[in-house]
């Protein structure tokens, strides 16, 4: 399952846009206070609907809060609306209130039928009757997401883990990442009894092996991870010793719970998928730069698209650094099988067909970044760096008038 739009209605500061979806990437820029993160919310509830259906699972919905509100006046309802690459559709309102005049004045819906039909046919039946089906996967990190530390001790922690609990907590912004190191620390323990059955150390889990994979994907100087006990810690091999992951900076040590919580909803969902990491999934990051040095800016797109790459990825960013790094990725594409200098040949090529890239100003309203002609995003549109560059010009007009003086 992939989007190709989302609608939103009377959602918080947004009165109403309908914004199309790149299948691999769509890049929100644009100041606090912009909408960005109403956006990914609104997609999180209206991808919620499917979690609620799921048996076991608890999805996320639409708070009173969520009504827009100018002045006094509240909306008389607020929508999302979510339609897929294979045309499935489906939204979901909040009305303001249950009187007449209320539901007169909204708009008829599409509702949730075609979905819960889908999910029927495609999963909960399937599963209900131990056939084969694929779960699709969700995850959205906001930017309250932080690696608090494994428990202290391991007691209360699960024996097993079921398919669905790949969705557990996936559309809640405010993740811990603490479930995919229990998941992590169970999964290495089954693995060291198939080792011992079978005397080799060379027999590996093939849920573990999908995040180890991914890690070293998005970050080639890890290798090794691991939880070790007494005291309960996870560790990674970095540059030749021994760290645990508390030790790590907060850009790495975020981003890397990140992706081993990712990676670990994907080996959960589908155990029986030929490469989970190749199974399609849809998900949200805010502030996709959060913590990371301006170095590392210019590369996490790609470590992402990189490592998970049938993932449809939505983020925000403030940063200039992830615009240019994404022109690079469009530019490589357009020269892909032309150049073959070292410089540029790890670059992941990306499409310009398979992304899209937008402005957001505080009213809500957005603006297309790619040029179509180039294939490359309109950096120009960065006001921010047009006004830091205005102040700049004016100081430096000033110097030269006071030394003519």
């Amino acid at each position: 399952m992939k989007l190709r739009n989302v609608s939103i209605h009377n959602f918080r500061s947004i009165e109403a846009f309908k914004m199309p979806l790149g299948d691999r990437l769509t890049l929100l820029v644009g100041p606090n206070g912009s909408g960005k993160t109403s956006v990914l919310d609104a997609i999180g509830i209206g991808l919620g609907a499917a979690l609620t259906h799921i048996p076991g699972v608890k999805g996320i919905t639409f708070k009173h809060g969520d009504l827009r509100r100018q002045g006094e006046e509240v909306a008389p309802y607020v929508r999302v609306g979510l339609r897929t690459e294979d045309g499935l559709e489906w939204d979901r309102t909040l009305r303001r209130d249950k009187s007449t005049t209320t539901h007169q004045s909204i708009p008829e819906s599409i509702g949730l039928r075609h979905l819960e039909q889908f999910l029927n046919h495609e999963v909960i039946d399937p599963h209900n009757h131990g056939q084969q089906f694929l779960l699709p996967v969700f995850a959205h990190y906001g930017v309250h997401r932080a690696f608090l530390g494994l428990p202290r001790t391991r007691k209360g922690f699960p024996k097993s883990h079921q398919r669905f609990e790949a969705l557990t907590d996936a559309l809640n912004a405010y993740n811990t990442f603490k479930s995919a190191f229990v998941w992590f620390y169970n999964k290495e323990n089954e693995e060291n009894r198939l080792q011992k059955e079978r005397r080799s150390f060379d027999v590996t889990l093939k849920e573990l092996d999908v995040v180890r994979t991914a890690i070293s994907r998005a970050f080639p100087d890890i290798a090794e991870p691991h939880v070790q006990l007494n005291p309960l810690r996870f560790v990674v091999k970095k540059d030749g010793q021994w760290i645990s992951i508390d030790e790590l900076s907060d850009g790495y040590k975020t981003l890397l719970s990140l992706v081993i919580d990712l990676a670990s909803r994907l080996a959960m969902a589908n155990p029986d998928s030929k490469d989970p990491l190749h199974d399609h999934a849809i998900v949200m990051i805010d502030e996709v730069d959060l913590h990371l040095h301006p170095s590392w800016q210019q590369r996490v797109v790609g470590d992402l698209l990189r490592a998970f790459p049938c993932t449809q990825f939505v983020l925000t960013t403030h940063s200039p650094f992830i615009v240019e790094a994404v022109n690079n990725h469009l530019k490589r594409h357009a020269i892909n099988g032309y150049a073959d200098d070292a410089g540029i040949s790890g670059l992941l090529p990306l499409d310009p067909a398979s992304i899209t890239a937008y402005t957001m100003d505080e009213r809500g309203n957005y603006q297309d970044m790619l040029d179509a002609e180039l294939g490359l995003l309109d950096d120009h549109l960065l006001d921010v760096l047009n006004d830091i560059n205005l102040v700049y010009d004016k100081m430096r007009d000033y110097e030269w008038e006071a030394h003519a003086d």
